[in-house]
């Protein structure tokens, strides 16, 4: 079992990663010394495959718990799921000596972290990701929150879980699609961290299809590592986190525009490809380098759905964008590989450029 630590000044916590270490979660609680009434919130298709595995962990406990399924989808991030949830805690006598702990994916580490961010001013909570992508990225750092007027993750608060286990055992199930998913947060880790990694990636990336265990388990440490080692620098994206939205602001405009028929690790792919164009574009990124960058993410076959956008919605979505300063659109762009440049500027005619070319580009 690898352990990486996330160094807070407050609330410092640990990241364990492993196979079938969810066995043991229960001692670590206990180790942990958290609250022994626990809401279980998991997504659906979790339960479906992993019920039985997650309810043995508990067996014989003595601890209360009690299980709320998720409606997989998009479409749960919103108020009325949340309203759900503290429904549930509150007619089943939850107070704030409360343990949350949220199994799933993004969508669910999402909407039940703001669930115990704000219930009864905060209760603890454990994220157990079962998706690449929530395992990589959403599970990590202490974002939470819920889409709003087919916004993306327009409310929400910075809170920290007290525990993150990671447990490959569970992406054996996973469906191309989420493999896909995940493949795109950790592509953008490949630009992020260094040589040695892009270039590992562009060997090796499809090997996540495959299930090759060795592969899974050493592209989710580096990218965990790299986004703890971030998060424990810049909690709250004041600086240096604000890297960690490369691609991500094209990624949010097109989901929006696909009305989130995509998931969010295809759209990071697409917005990575923008990105990329349009770092070039404004001399940021040498043209010479671009090709080459460009060979990781046109790696990844993409649904044909991405020829289907339309690119003045996406470029209205992006102008709602949360990380935008006095209505301007903010872009973090690479000059090189592990090198960003935060808060870029680009034009209209620069942008739709950049989206236009996604669409000429990516590999159907």
């Amino acid at each position: 079992m690898k352990k990486i630590n996330v160094s807070l000044k407050e609330d410092p916590y640990s990241i364990l990663i492993g196979s079938s270490i969810i066995s043991g979660l229960n001692d670590e609680i206990n180790k942990l010394k958290l609250y022994e009434n626990i809401l279980i919130v998991m997504d659906g298709n979790v339960a479906k495959y992993h019920s039985a595995k997650i309810k043995e962990v508990f067996k014989n406990s003595g601890k209360k718990i009690k299980y709320y399924n998720l409606k997989p989808g998009e479409t749960s991030k919103s108020y009325k799921e949340l309203n759900n949830i503290y429904s549930f805690l509150l007619e089943n006598g939850y107070g704030r000596d409360t343990l949350l702990i949220a199994i799933g994916g993004g969508v669910t580490g999402d909407l039940a972290g703001y669930a115990a961010a704000t219930y009864m001013r905060g209760i603890q909570l454990i994220h157990i990701p079962t998706t690449l992508l929530a395992a990589v990225d959403s599970a990590i750092g202490g974002k939470t929150g819920i889409n709003f007027q087919k916004k993306k993750n327009m409310v929400g608060a910075f809170y920290q879980p007290r525990l993150v286990v990671i447990d490959t055992v569970f992406f054996k199930t996973l469906q191309r699609k989420e493999q896909t998913s995940g493949i795109g947060e950790i592509i953008k880790y490949g630009y992020l961290a260094d040589k040695t990694f892009f270039s590992y990636l562009n060997d090796n990336v499809t090997k996540i299809y495959d299930g090759n265990e060795k592969v899974i388990e050493e592209v989710i440490i580096k990218s965990a590592g790299i986004k703890a080692a971030v998060v424990s620098q810049d909690e709250k994206e004041t600086g240096i986190r604000k890297i960690l939205n490369l691609g991500h602001t094209f990624a949010h405009g097109l989901e929006t525009d696909l009305n989130f028929k995509v998931k969010h690790g295809e759209a990071v792919i697409a917005g990575v490809v923008a990105a990329l164009y349009l770092s070039a574009d404004l001399g940021l990124l040498n043209k010479d380098k671009l090709d080459d960058y460009l060979s990781l993410p046109l790696k990844i076959k993409m649904p044909r759905i991405f020829q289907k956008f339309n690119t003045k919605n996406v470029l209205q979505a992006m102008l709602h964008d949360k990380k935008n300063r006095n209505g301007k659109i903010k872009f973090v762009l690479p000059a090189e590989i592990g090198k960003m440049i935060l808060d870029v500027e680009a034009s209209k005619n620069a942008v739709i450029s950049s989206l236009q070319k996604v669409t000429e580009v990516l590999n159907y």
